[in-house]
């Protein structure tokens, strides 16, 4: 409670308003700051493709899940996507880190069609999304997982549940954004073929939004130099 609601309700507006500059990752965080009497530019998550290993003939014939496995998360709506979906494979990449973490991790372990990989590196990781149909998230709130880009960096769509940060899901067309509606969910899943335009239009995205490169150093510089020069 002393996290969730004091410090994040109470303390957090009357810190950013005290700052020089407040970055957002997307549209709606800057139109809620907005609502609040927050100024606020939006500044996109960035990574560096270099670091991005790939692979030649990846598998793509599971769905991964990749996080914290608890409550917050919307473990157990992954686990009703399981019970949903007995024709589909899954690899479910985290570790659970509450009551209802530990209940559904013990309850999938099982299922013959989820394998449970726990915490991984960061490599691991990006090896079973590029071997992946899609990412899968039931995450009801988040700012902007990287692992998203991640994903879409190797062309493979995000299916969500509930998210889409900034409703760039939507307006780009990057996967489906079910709304809160599961059925809706098993629905994209029965139906994702994989699209080498797809995976072009995504892997494009990536780099010209999200992409460490010279012109994200220029505005990078550009943004901390024009708070030092006022």
């Amino acid at each position: 409670w002393f996290v969730k609601i004091f410090l994040t309700e109470l303390l957090f507006p009357k810190i950013v308003r005290k700052a020089d500059l407040v970055l957002a990752q997307h549209e709606g965080q800057k139109s809620t700051l907005s609502r609040n009497g927050i100024e606020s530019i939006i500044f996109n998550n960035i990574i560096d493709l270099t670091k991005i290993p790939y692979e030649l003939n990846p598998e793509r014939k599971d769905f991964s899940y990749v996080g914290a496995l608890d409550r917050r998360k919307g473990f157990a709506e992954f686990y009703e996507l399981v019970t949903k979906c007995p024709n589909h494979t899954f690899k479910v990449i985290g570790a659970p880190r509450d009551k209802t973490g530990y209940f559904y991790f013990e309850k999938l372990k099982s299922f013959p069609n989820v394998k449970l990989y726990g915490q991984l590196n960061r490599n691991e990781t990006l090896h079973h999304i590029l071997n992946s149909k899609a990412l899968v998230s039931t995450s009801p709130m988040e700012g902007f997982p990287n692992v998203f880009i991640e994903a879409w960096a190797y062309g493979i769509p995000v299916l969500s549940l509930y998210f889409d940060p900034g409703d760039i899901i939507k307006n780009e067309k990057l996967g489906v954004i079910a709304n809160g509606n599961i059925d809706k969910l098993v629905s994209a899943m029965e139906n994702l073929e994989y699209s080498d335009e797809f995976a072009s239009r995504a892997k494009a995205h990536v780099e010209n939004n999200h992409a460490l490169n010279a012109n994200k150093v220029e505005e990078i510089n550009q943004l901390f130099n024009g708070i030092k020069n006022a």
